[in-house]
């Protein structure tokens, strides 16, 4: 495609959803991602008094390229979509590498015990 195709292409997509441009980055990721909006996710920091629901502690890490304060990553089932709640990135992270499978979770909490 061309640059002037390109334009066109961008252009029609404007037209049909102005609001998706309007929206800054943050807004377009949660709606795009889990369709829910800054103040659904700021309600849901806010019921969780602002930490992460599985720890019970903030996010306190620093993002490498804006050097801005991480946020709690938005927590959801994979297969549904449905929130499960917000999750420091150590938290979240953990469950990605445990394939979000919850018996291998209580395999390794077994093991930790032992």
């Amino acid at each position: 495609m061309n640059q002037a195709g390109i334009a066109a292409y961008n252009r029609a997509r404007y037209v049909a959803d102005p609001d998706r441009f309007k929206a800054n980055g943050r807004e377009q990721r949660l709606r795009q991602r889990y369709g829910i909006t800054v103040e659904q996710y700021d309600a849901m920091l806010e019921a969780q008094d602002g930490v992460c629901a599985i720890c019970g502690r903030p996010d306190v890490g620093i993002h490498y390229r804006t050097q801005k304060a991480m946020r709690l990553a938005v927590d959801h089932d994979k297969n549904t979509g449905e929130i499960r709640g917000l999750l420091c990135r150590h938290c979240n992270q953990g469950l990605g590498q445990f394939g979000h499978d919850s018996e291998r979770l209580r395999q390794a909490a077994h093991y930790m015990e032992v």
